[in-house]
């Protein structure tokens, strides 16, 4: 790889995310617009560590340095809603008509 290349390209973020962090949530701005929209149709989950991934992994280039970021909820590393086999967020949006 050339060392000009971003860091987003030699970082695999699927390897590393969250089961339930989309594959397209890779920036800042892409994890303010998957927030927006989790906020957006939170009435469909039943409480926020069910509904939010525990973790968020993402490219932070804010600084003009790129980044590899990490977004921890207050139940990351404690609690998982996924390994229990809770669905994600994006299929309830799907199964209630959701366009996502």
């Amino acid at each position: 790889m050339s060392q000009t290349e971003s860091l987003s390209k030699k970082i695999k973020l699927n390897v590393i995310k969250h089961a339930w962090q989309p594959e397209w949530v890779e920036s800042k701005e892409d994890v303010d617009t998957f927030f927006k929209l989790l906020d957006q149709y939170s009435y469909l989950g039943q409480e926020s560590k069910n509904w939010y991934p525990p973790f968020i992994v993402f490219i932070d280039d804010s600084s003009g340095r790129e980044l590899l970021s990490f977004l921890h909820s207050s139940w990351s590393g404690t609690y998982d809603p996924e390994l229990i086999g809770k669905p994600s967020p994006i299929q309830i949006m799907r199964k209630n008509g959701v366009e996502v």
